[in-house]
């Protein structure tokens, strides 16, 4: 068989079984009505992960739990908020979800209410 062909099919293996969608929450741009919002809020979520999932490699060791746990989480959390938003981004006309570990890449700002 062909390399790129095996290639695909473990790729979709590994994120298309039902039982990885059951670990993780769905993305939350998946709570969107309108198909147009819904698509926007896509391509947006998937921008930022791939573009900001490296942070998780710096964030993740500074948690309370160890640092070698947290390493390890980072270094997970990197590939997988990455790779996952590029999939997002690059399917964002389709909304079906593959959803990322922790909900993907996550930025908290102070609110003073």
């Amino acid at each position: 068989m062909n390399r790129r062909f095996l290639l695909i099919l473990l790729f979709f293996t590994l994120f298309t079984r039902p039982s990885s969608a059951a670990v993780f929450e769905p993305s939350p741009w998946v709570k969107k009505t309108p198909y147009s919002e819904r698509i926007g809020c896509k391509l947006g979520f998937g921008v930022l992960n791939f573009g900001t999932g490296w942070t998780a490699l710096l964030f993740e060791p500074t948690l309370p739990g160890g640092f070698w746990k947290g390493l390890g989480r980072g270094i997970l959390f990197t590939i997988t908020d990455t790779a996952g938003g590029a999939i997002h981004a690059l399917t964002f006309p389709f909304p079906v979800d593959i959803p990322l570990p922790n909900g993907g890449v996550q930025f908290y700002g102070k609110t003073d209410k």
